[in-house]
C-alpha cells in the first residue's frame, strides 16, 4: 500500500532544500586546521563552499526560509548542477538529505518526538511513512511520487535530481533524506538502496530502506 501525490501545475520546492544543500557544501569545505605558513586569503577562495557567491546564496535562502517562500524546481536544479562538478558530490548530496530530514524531525513538537519512542514498531513505520509523504511533497518538485510502508520506500517519476544530474549522483540526496527520516521515526538505524534510477535508464527512481542496526 502506498500514498501517492501527483504533480501539480504549480509544484514547488521548499527553500530548505537549496539552503541546506549550500550549507552542507560550505561545511565540507571548511578546513579542519590551517597549515603553517598557509596564506588563507589565497587558499580559502579556492574552496567553492567558502566563496562569496555561496555565502550570498546562503544568506538569500535563509531569508526565503523565514518567509516560507517556495522555490521553482529550476532554481534547485541550478544548484544541483553546481554541486555535481565536485568529486565529493555523492557525499554532499547524501549528507544534505540527512540534514533536511533532521530539520523536518526537529520541527515536530517535543511531546510528539517523545511519544513516538513508546509506540509499537508498526505504528512507528506508519508514522515514518506519513512523515515521508509530507517531506517529499516539498522536495519532489514537479515529479509524481509514492511512499510505501513495508519497507518504507520511495518511488519518483520525473525525479528532479535525476533530471538535473544525468550521472545520478544527486539522487543520493533523496536516499539520505529517506534513511534519516525513517531512522528518526523508528529509533532504528536505516540505510537506503537506490534500486532503480531514471539517470540509468529506468522509467522511475526507487529507494528502499533497510534496518542496519
Amino acid at each position: 500500500m502506498s500514498t501517492t501525490a501527483a504533480p501539480g501545475a504549480t509544484a514547488t520546492v521548499t527553500p530548505v532544500f537549496p539552503l541546506i544543500l549550500l550549507e552542507t557544501m560550505r561545511d565540507m569545505d571548511r578546513p579542519d586546521e590551517y597549515l603553517e605558513g598557509e596564506d588563507v586569503a589565497v587558499s580559502m577562495p579556492r574552496r567553492l563552499g567558502l566563496s562569496d557567491v555561496v555565502y550570498k546564496q546562503i544568506h538569500r535562502f535563509r531569508g526565503e526560509v523565514k518567509r516560507k517562500r517556495m522555490q521553482s524546481p529550476g532554481t534547485v536544479a541550478d544548484l544541483i548542477n553546481l554541486v555535481i562538478r565536485r568529486p565529493d558530490a555523492d557525499e554532499i548530496f547524501e549528507e544534505a538529505g540527512r540534514r533536511v530530514a533532521r530539520h523536518a524531525w526537529s520541527e515536530r513538537s517535543g511531546a510528539f518526538r517523545r511519544s513516538i519512542r513508546w509506540m509499537p514498531q508498526g505504528a512507528k513505520q506508519r508514522s515514518a511513512r506519513k512523515a515521508a509523504t509530507r517531506l517529499f511533497r516539498q522536495l519532489a518538485g514537479d515529479a509524481a511520487f509514492s511512499v510505501g510502508i513495508k519497507p518504507v520506500s520511495l518511488a519518483i517519476t520525473g525525479s528532479l535530481t535525476a533530471a538535473a544530474d544525468p550521472g545520478g549522483a544527486a539522487c543520493a540526496f533523496y536516499a539520505g533524506a529517506l534513511s534519516e527520516l525513517v531512522t528518526e521515526y523508528t529509533g532504528r538505524k536505516h540505510s537506503t538502496t537506490h534500486a532503480r534510477c531514471e539517470a540509468r535508464g529506468a522509467d522511475s527512481c526507487e529507494w528502499l530502506t533497510q534496518v542496519t542496526s
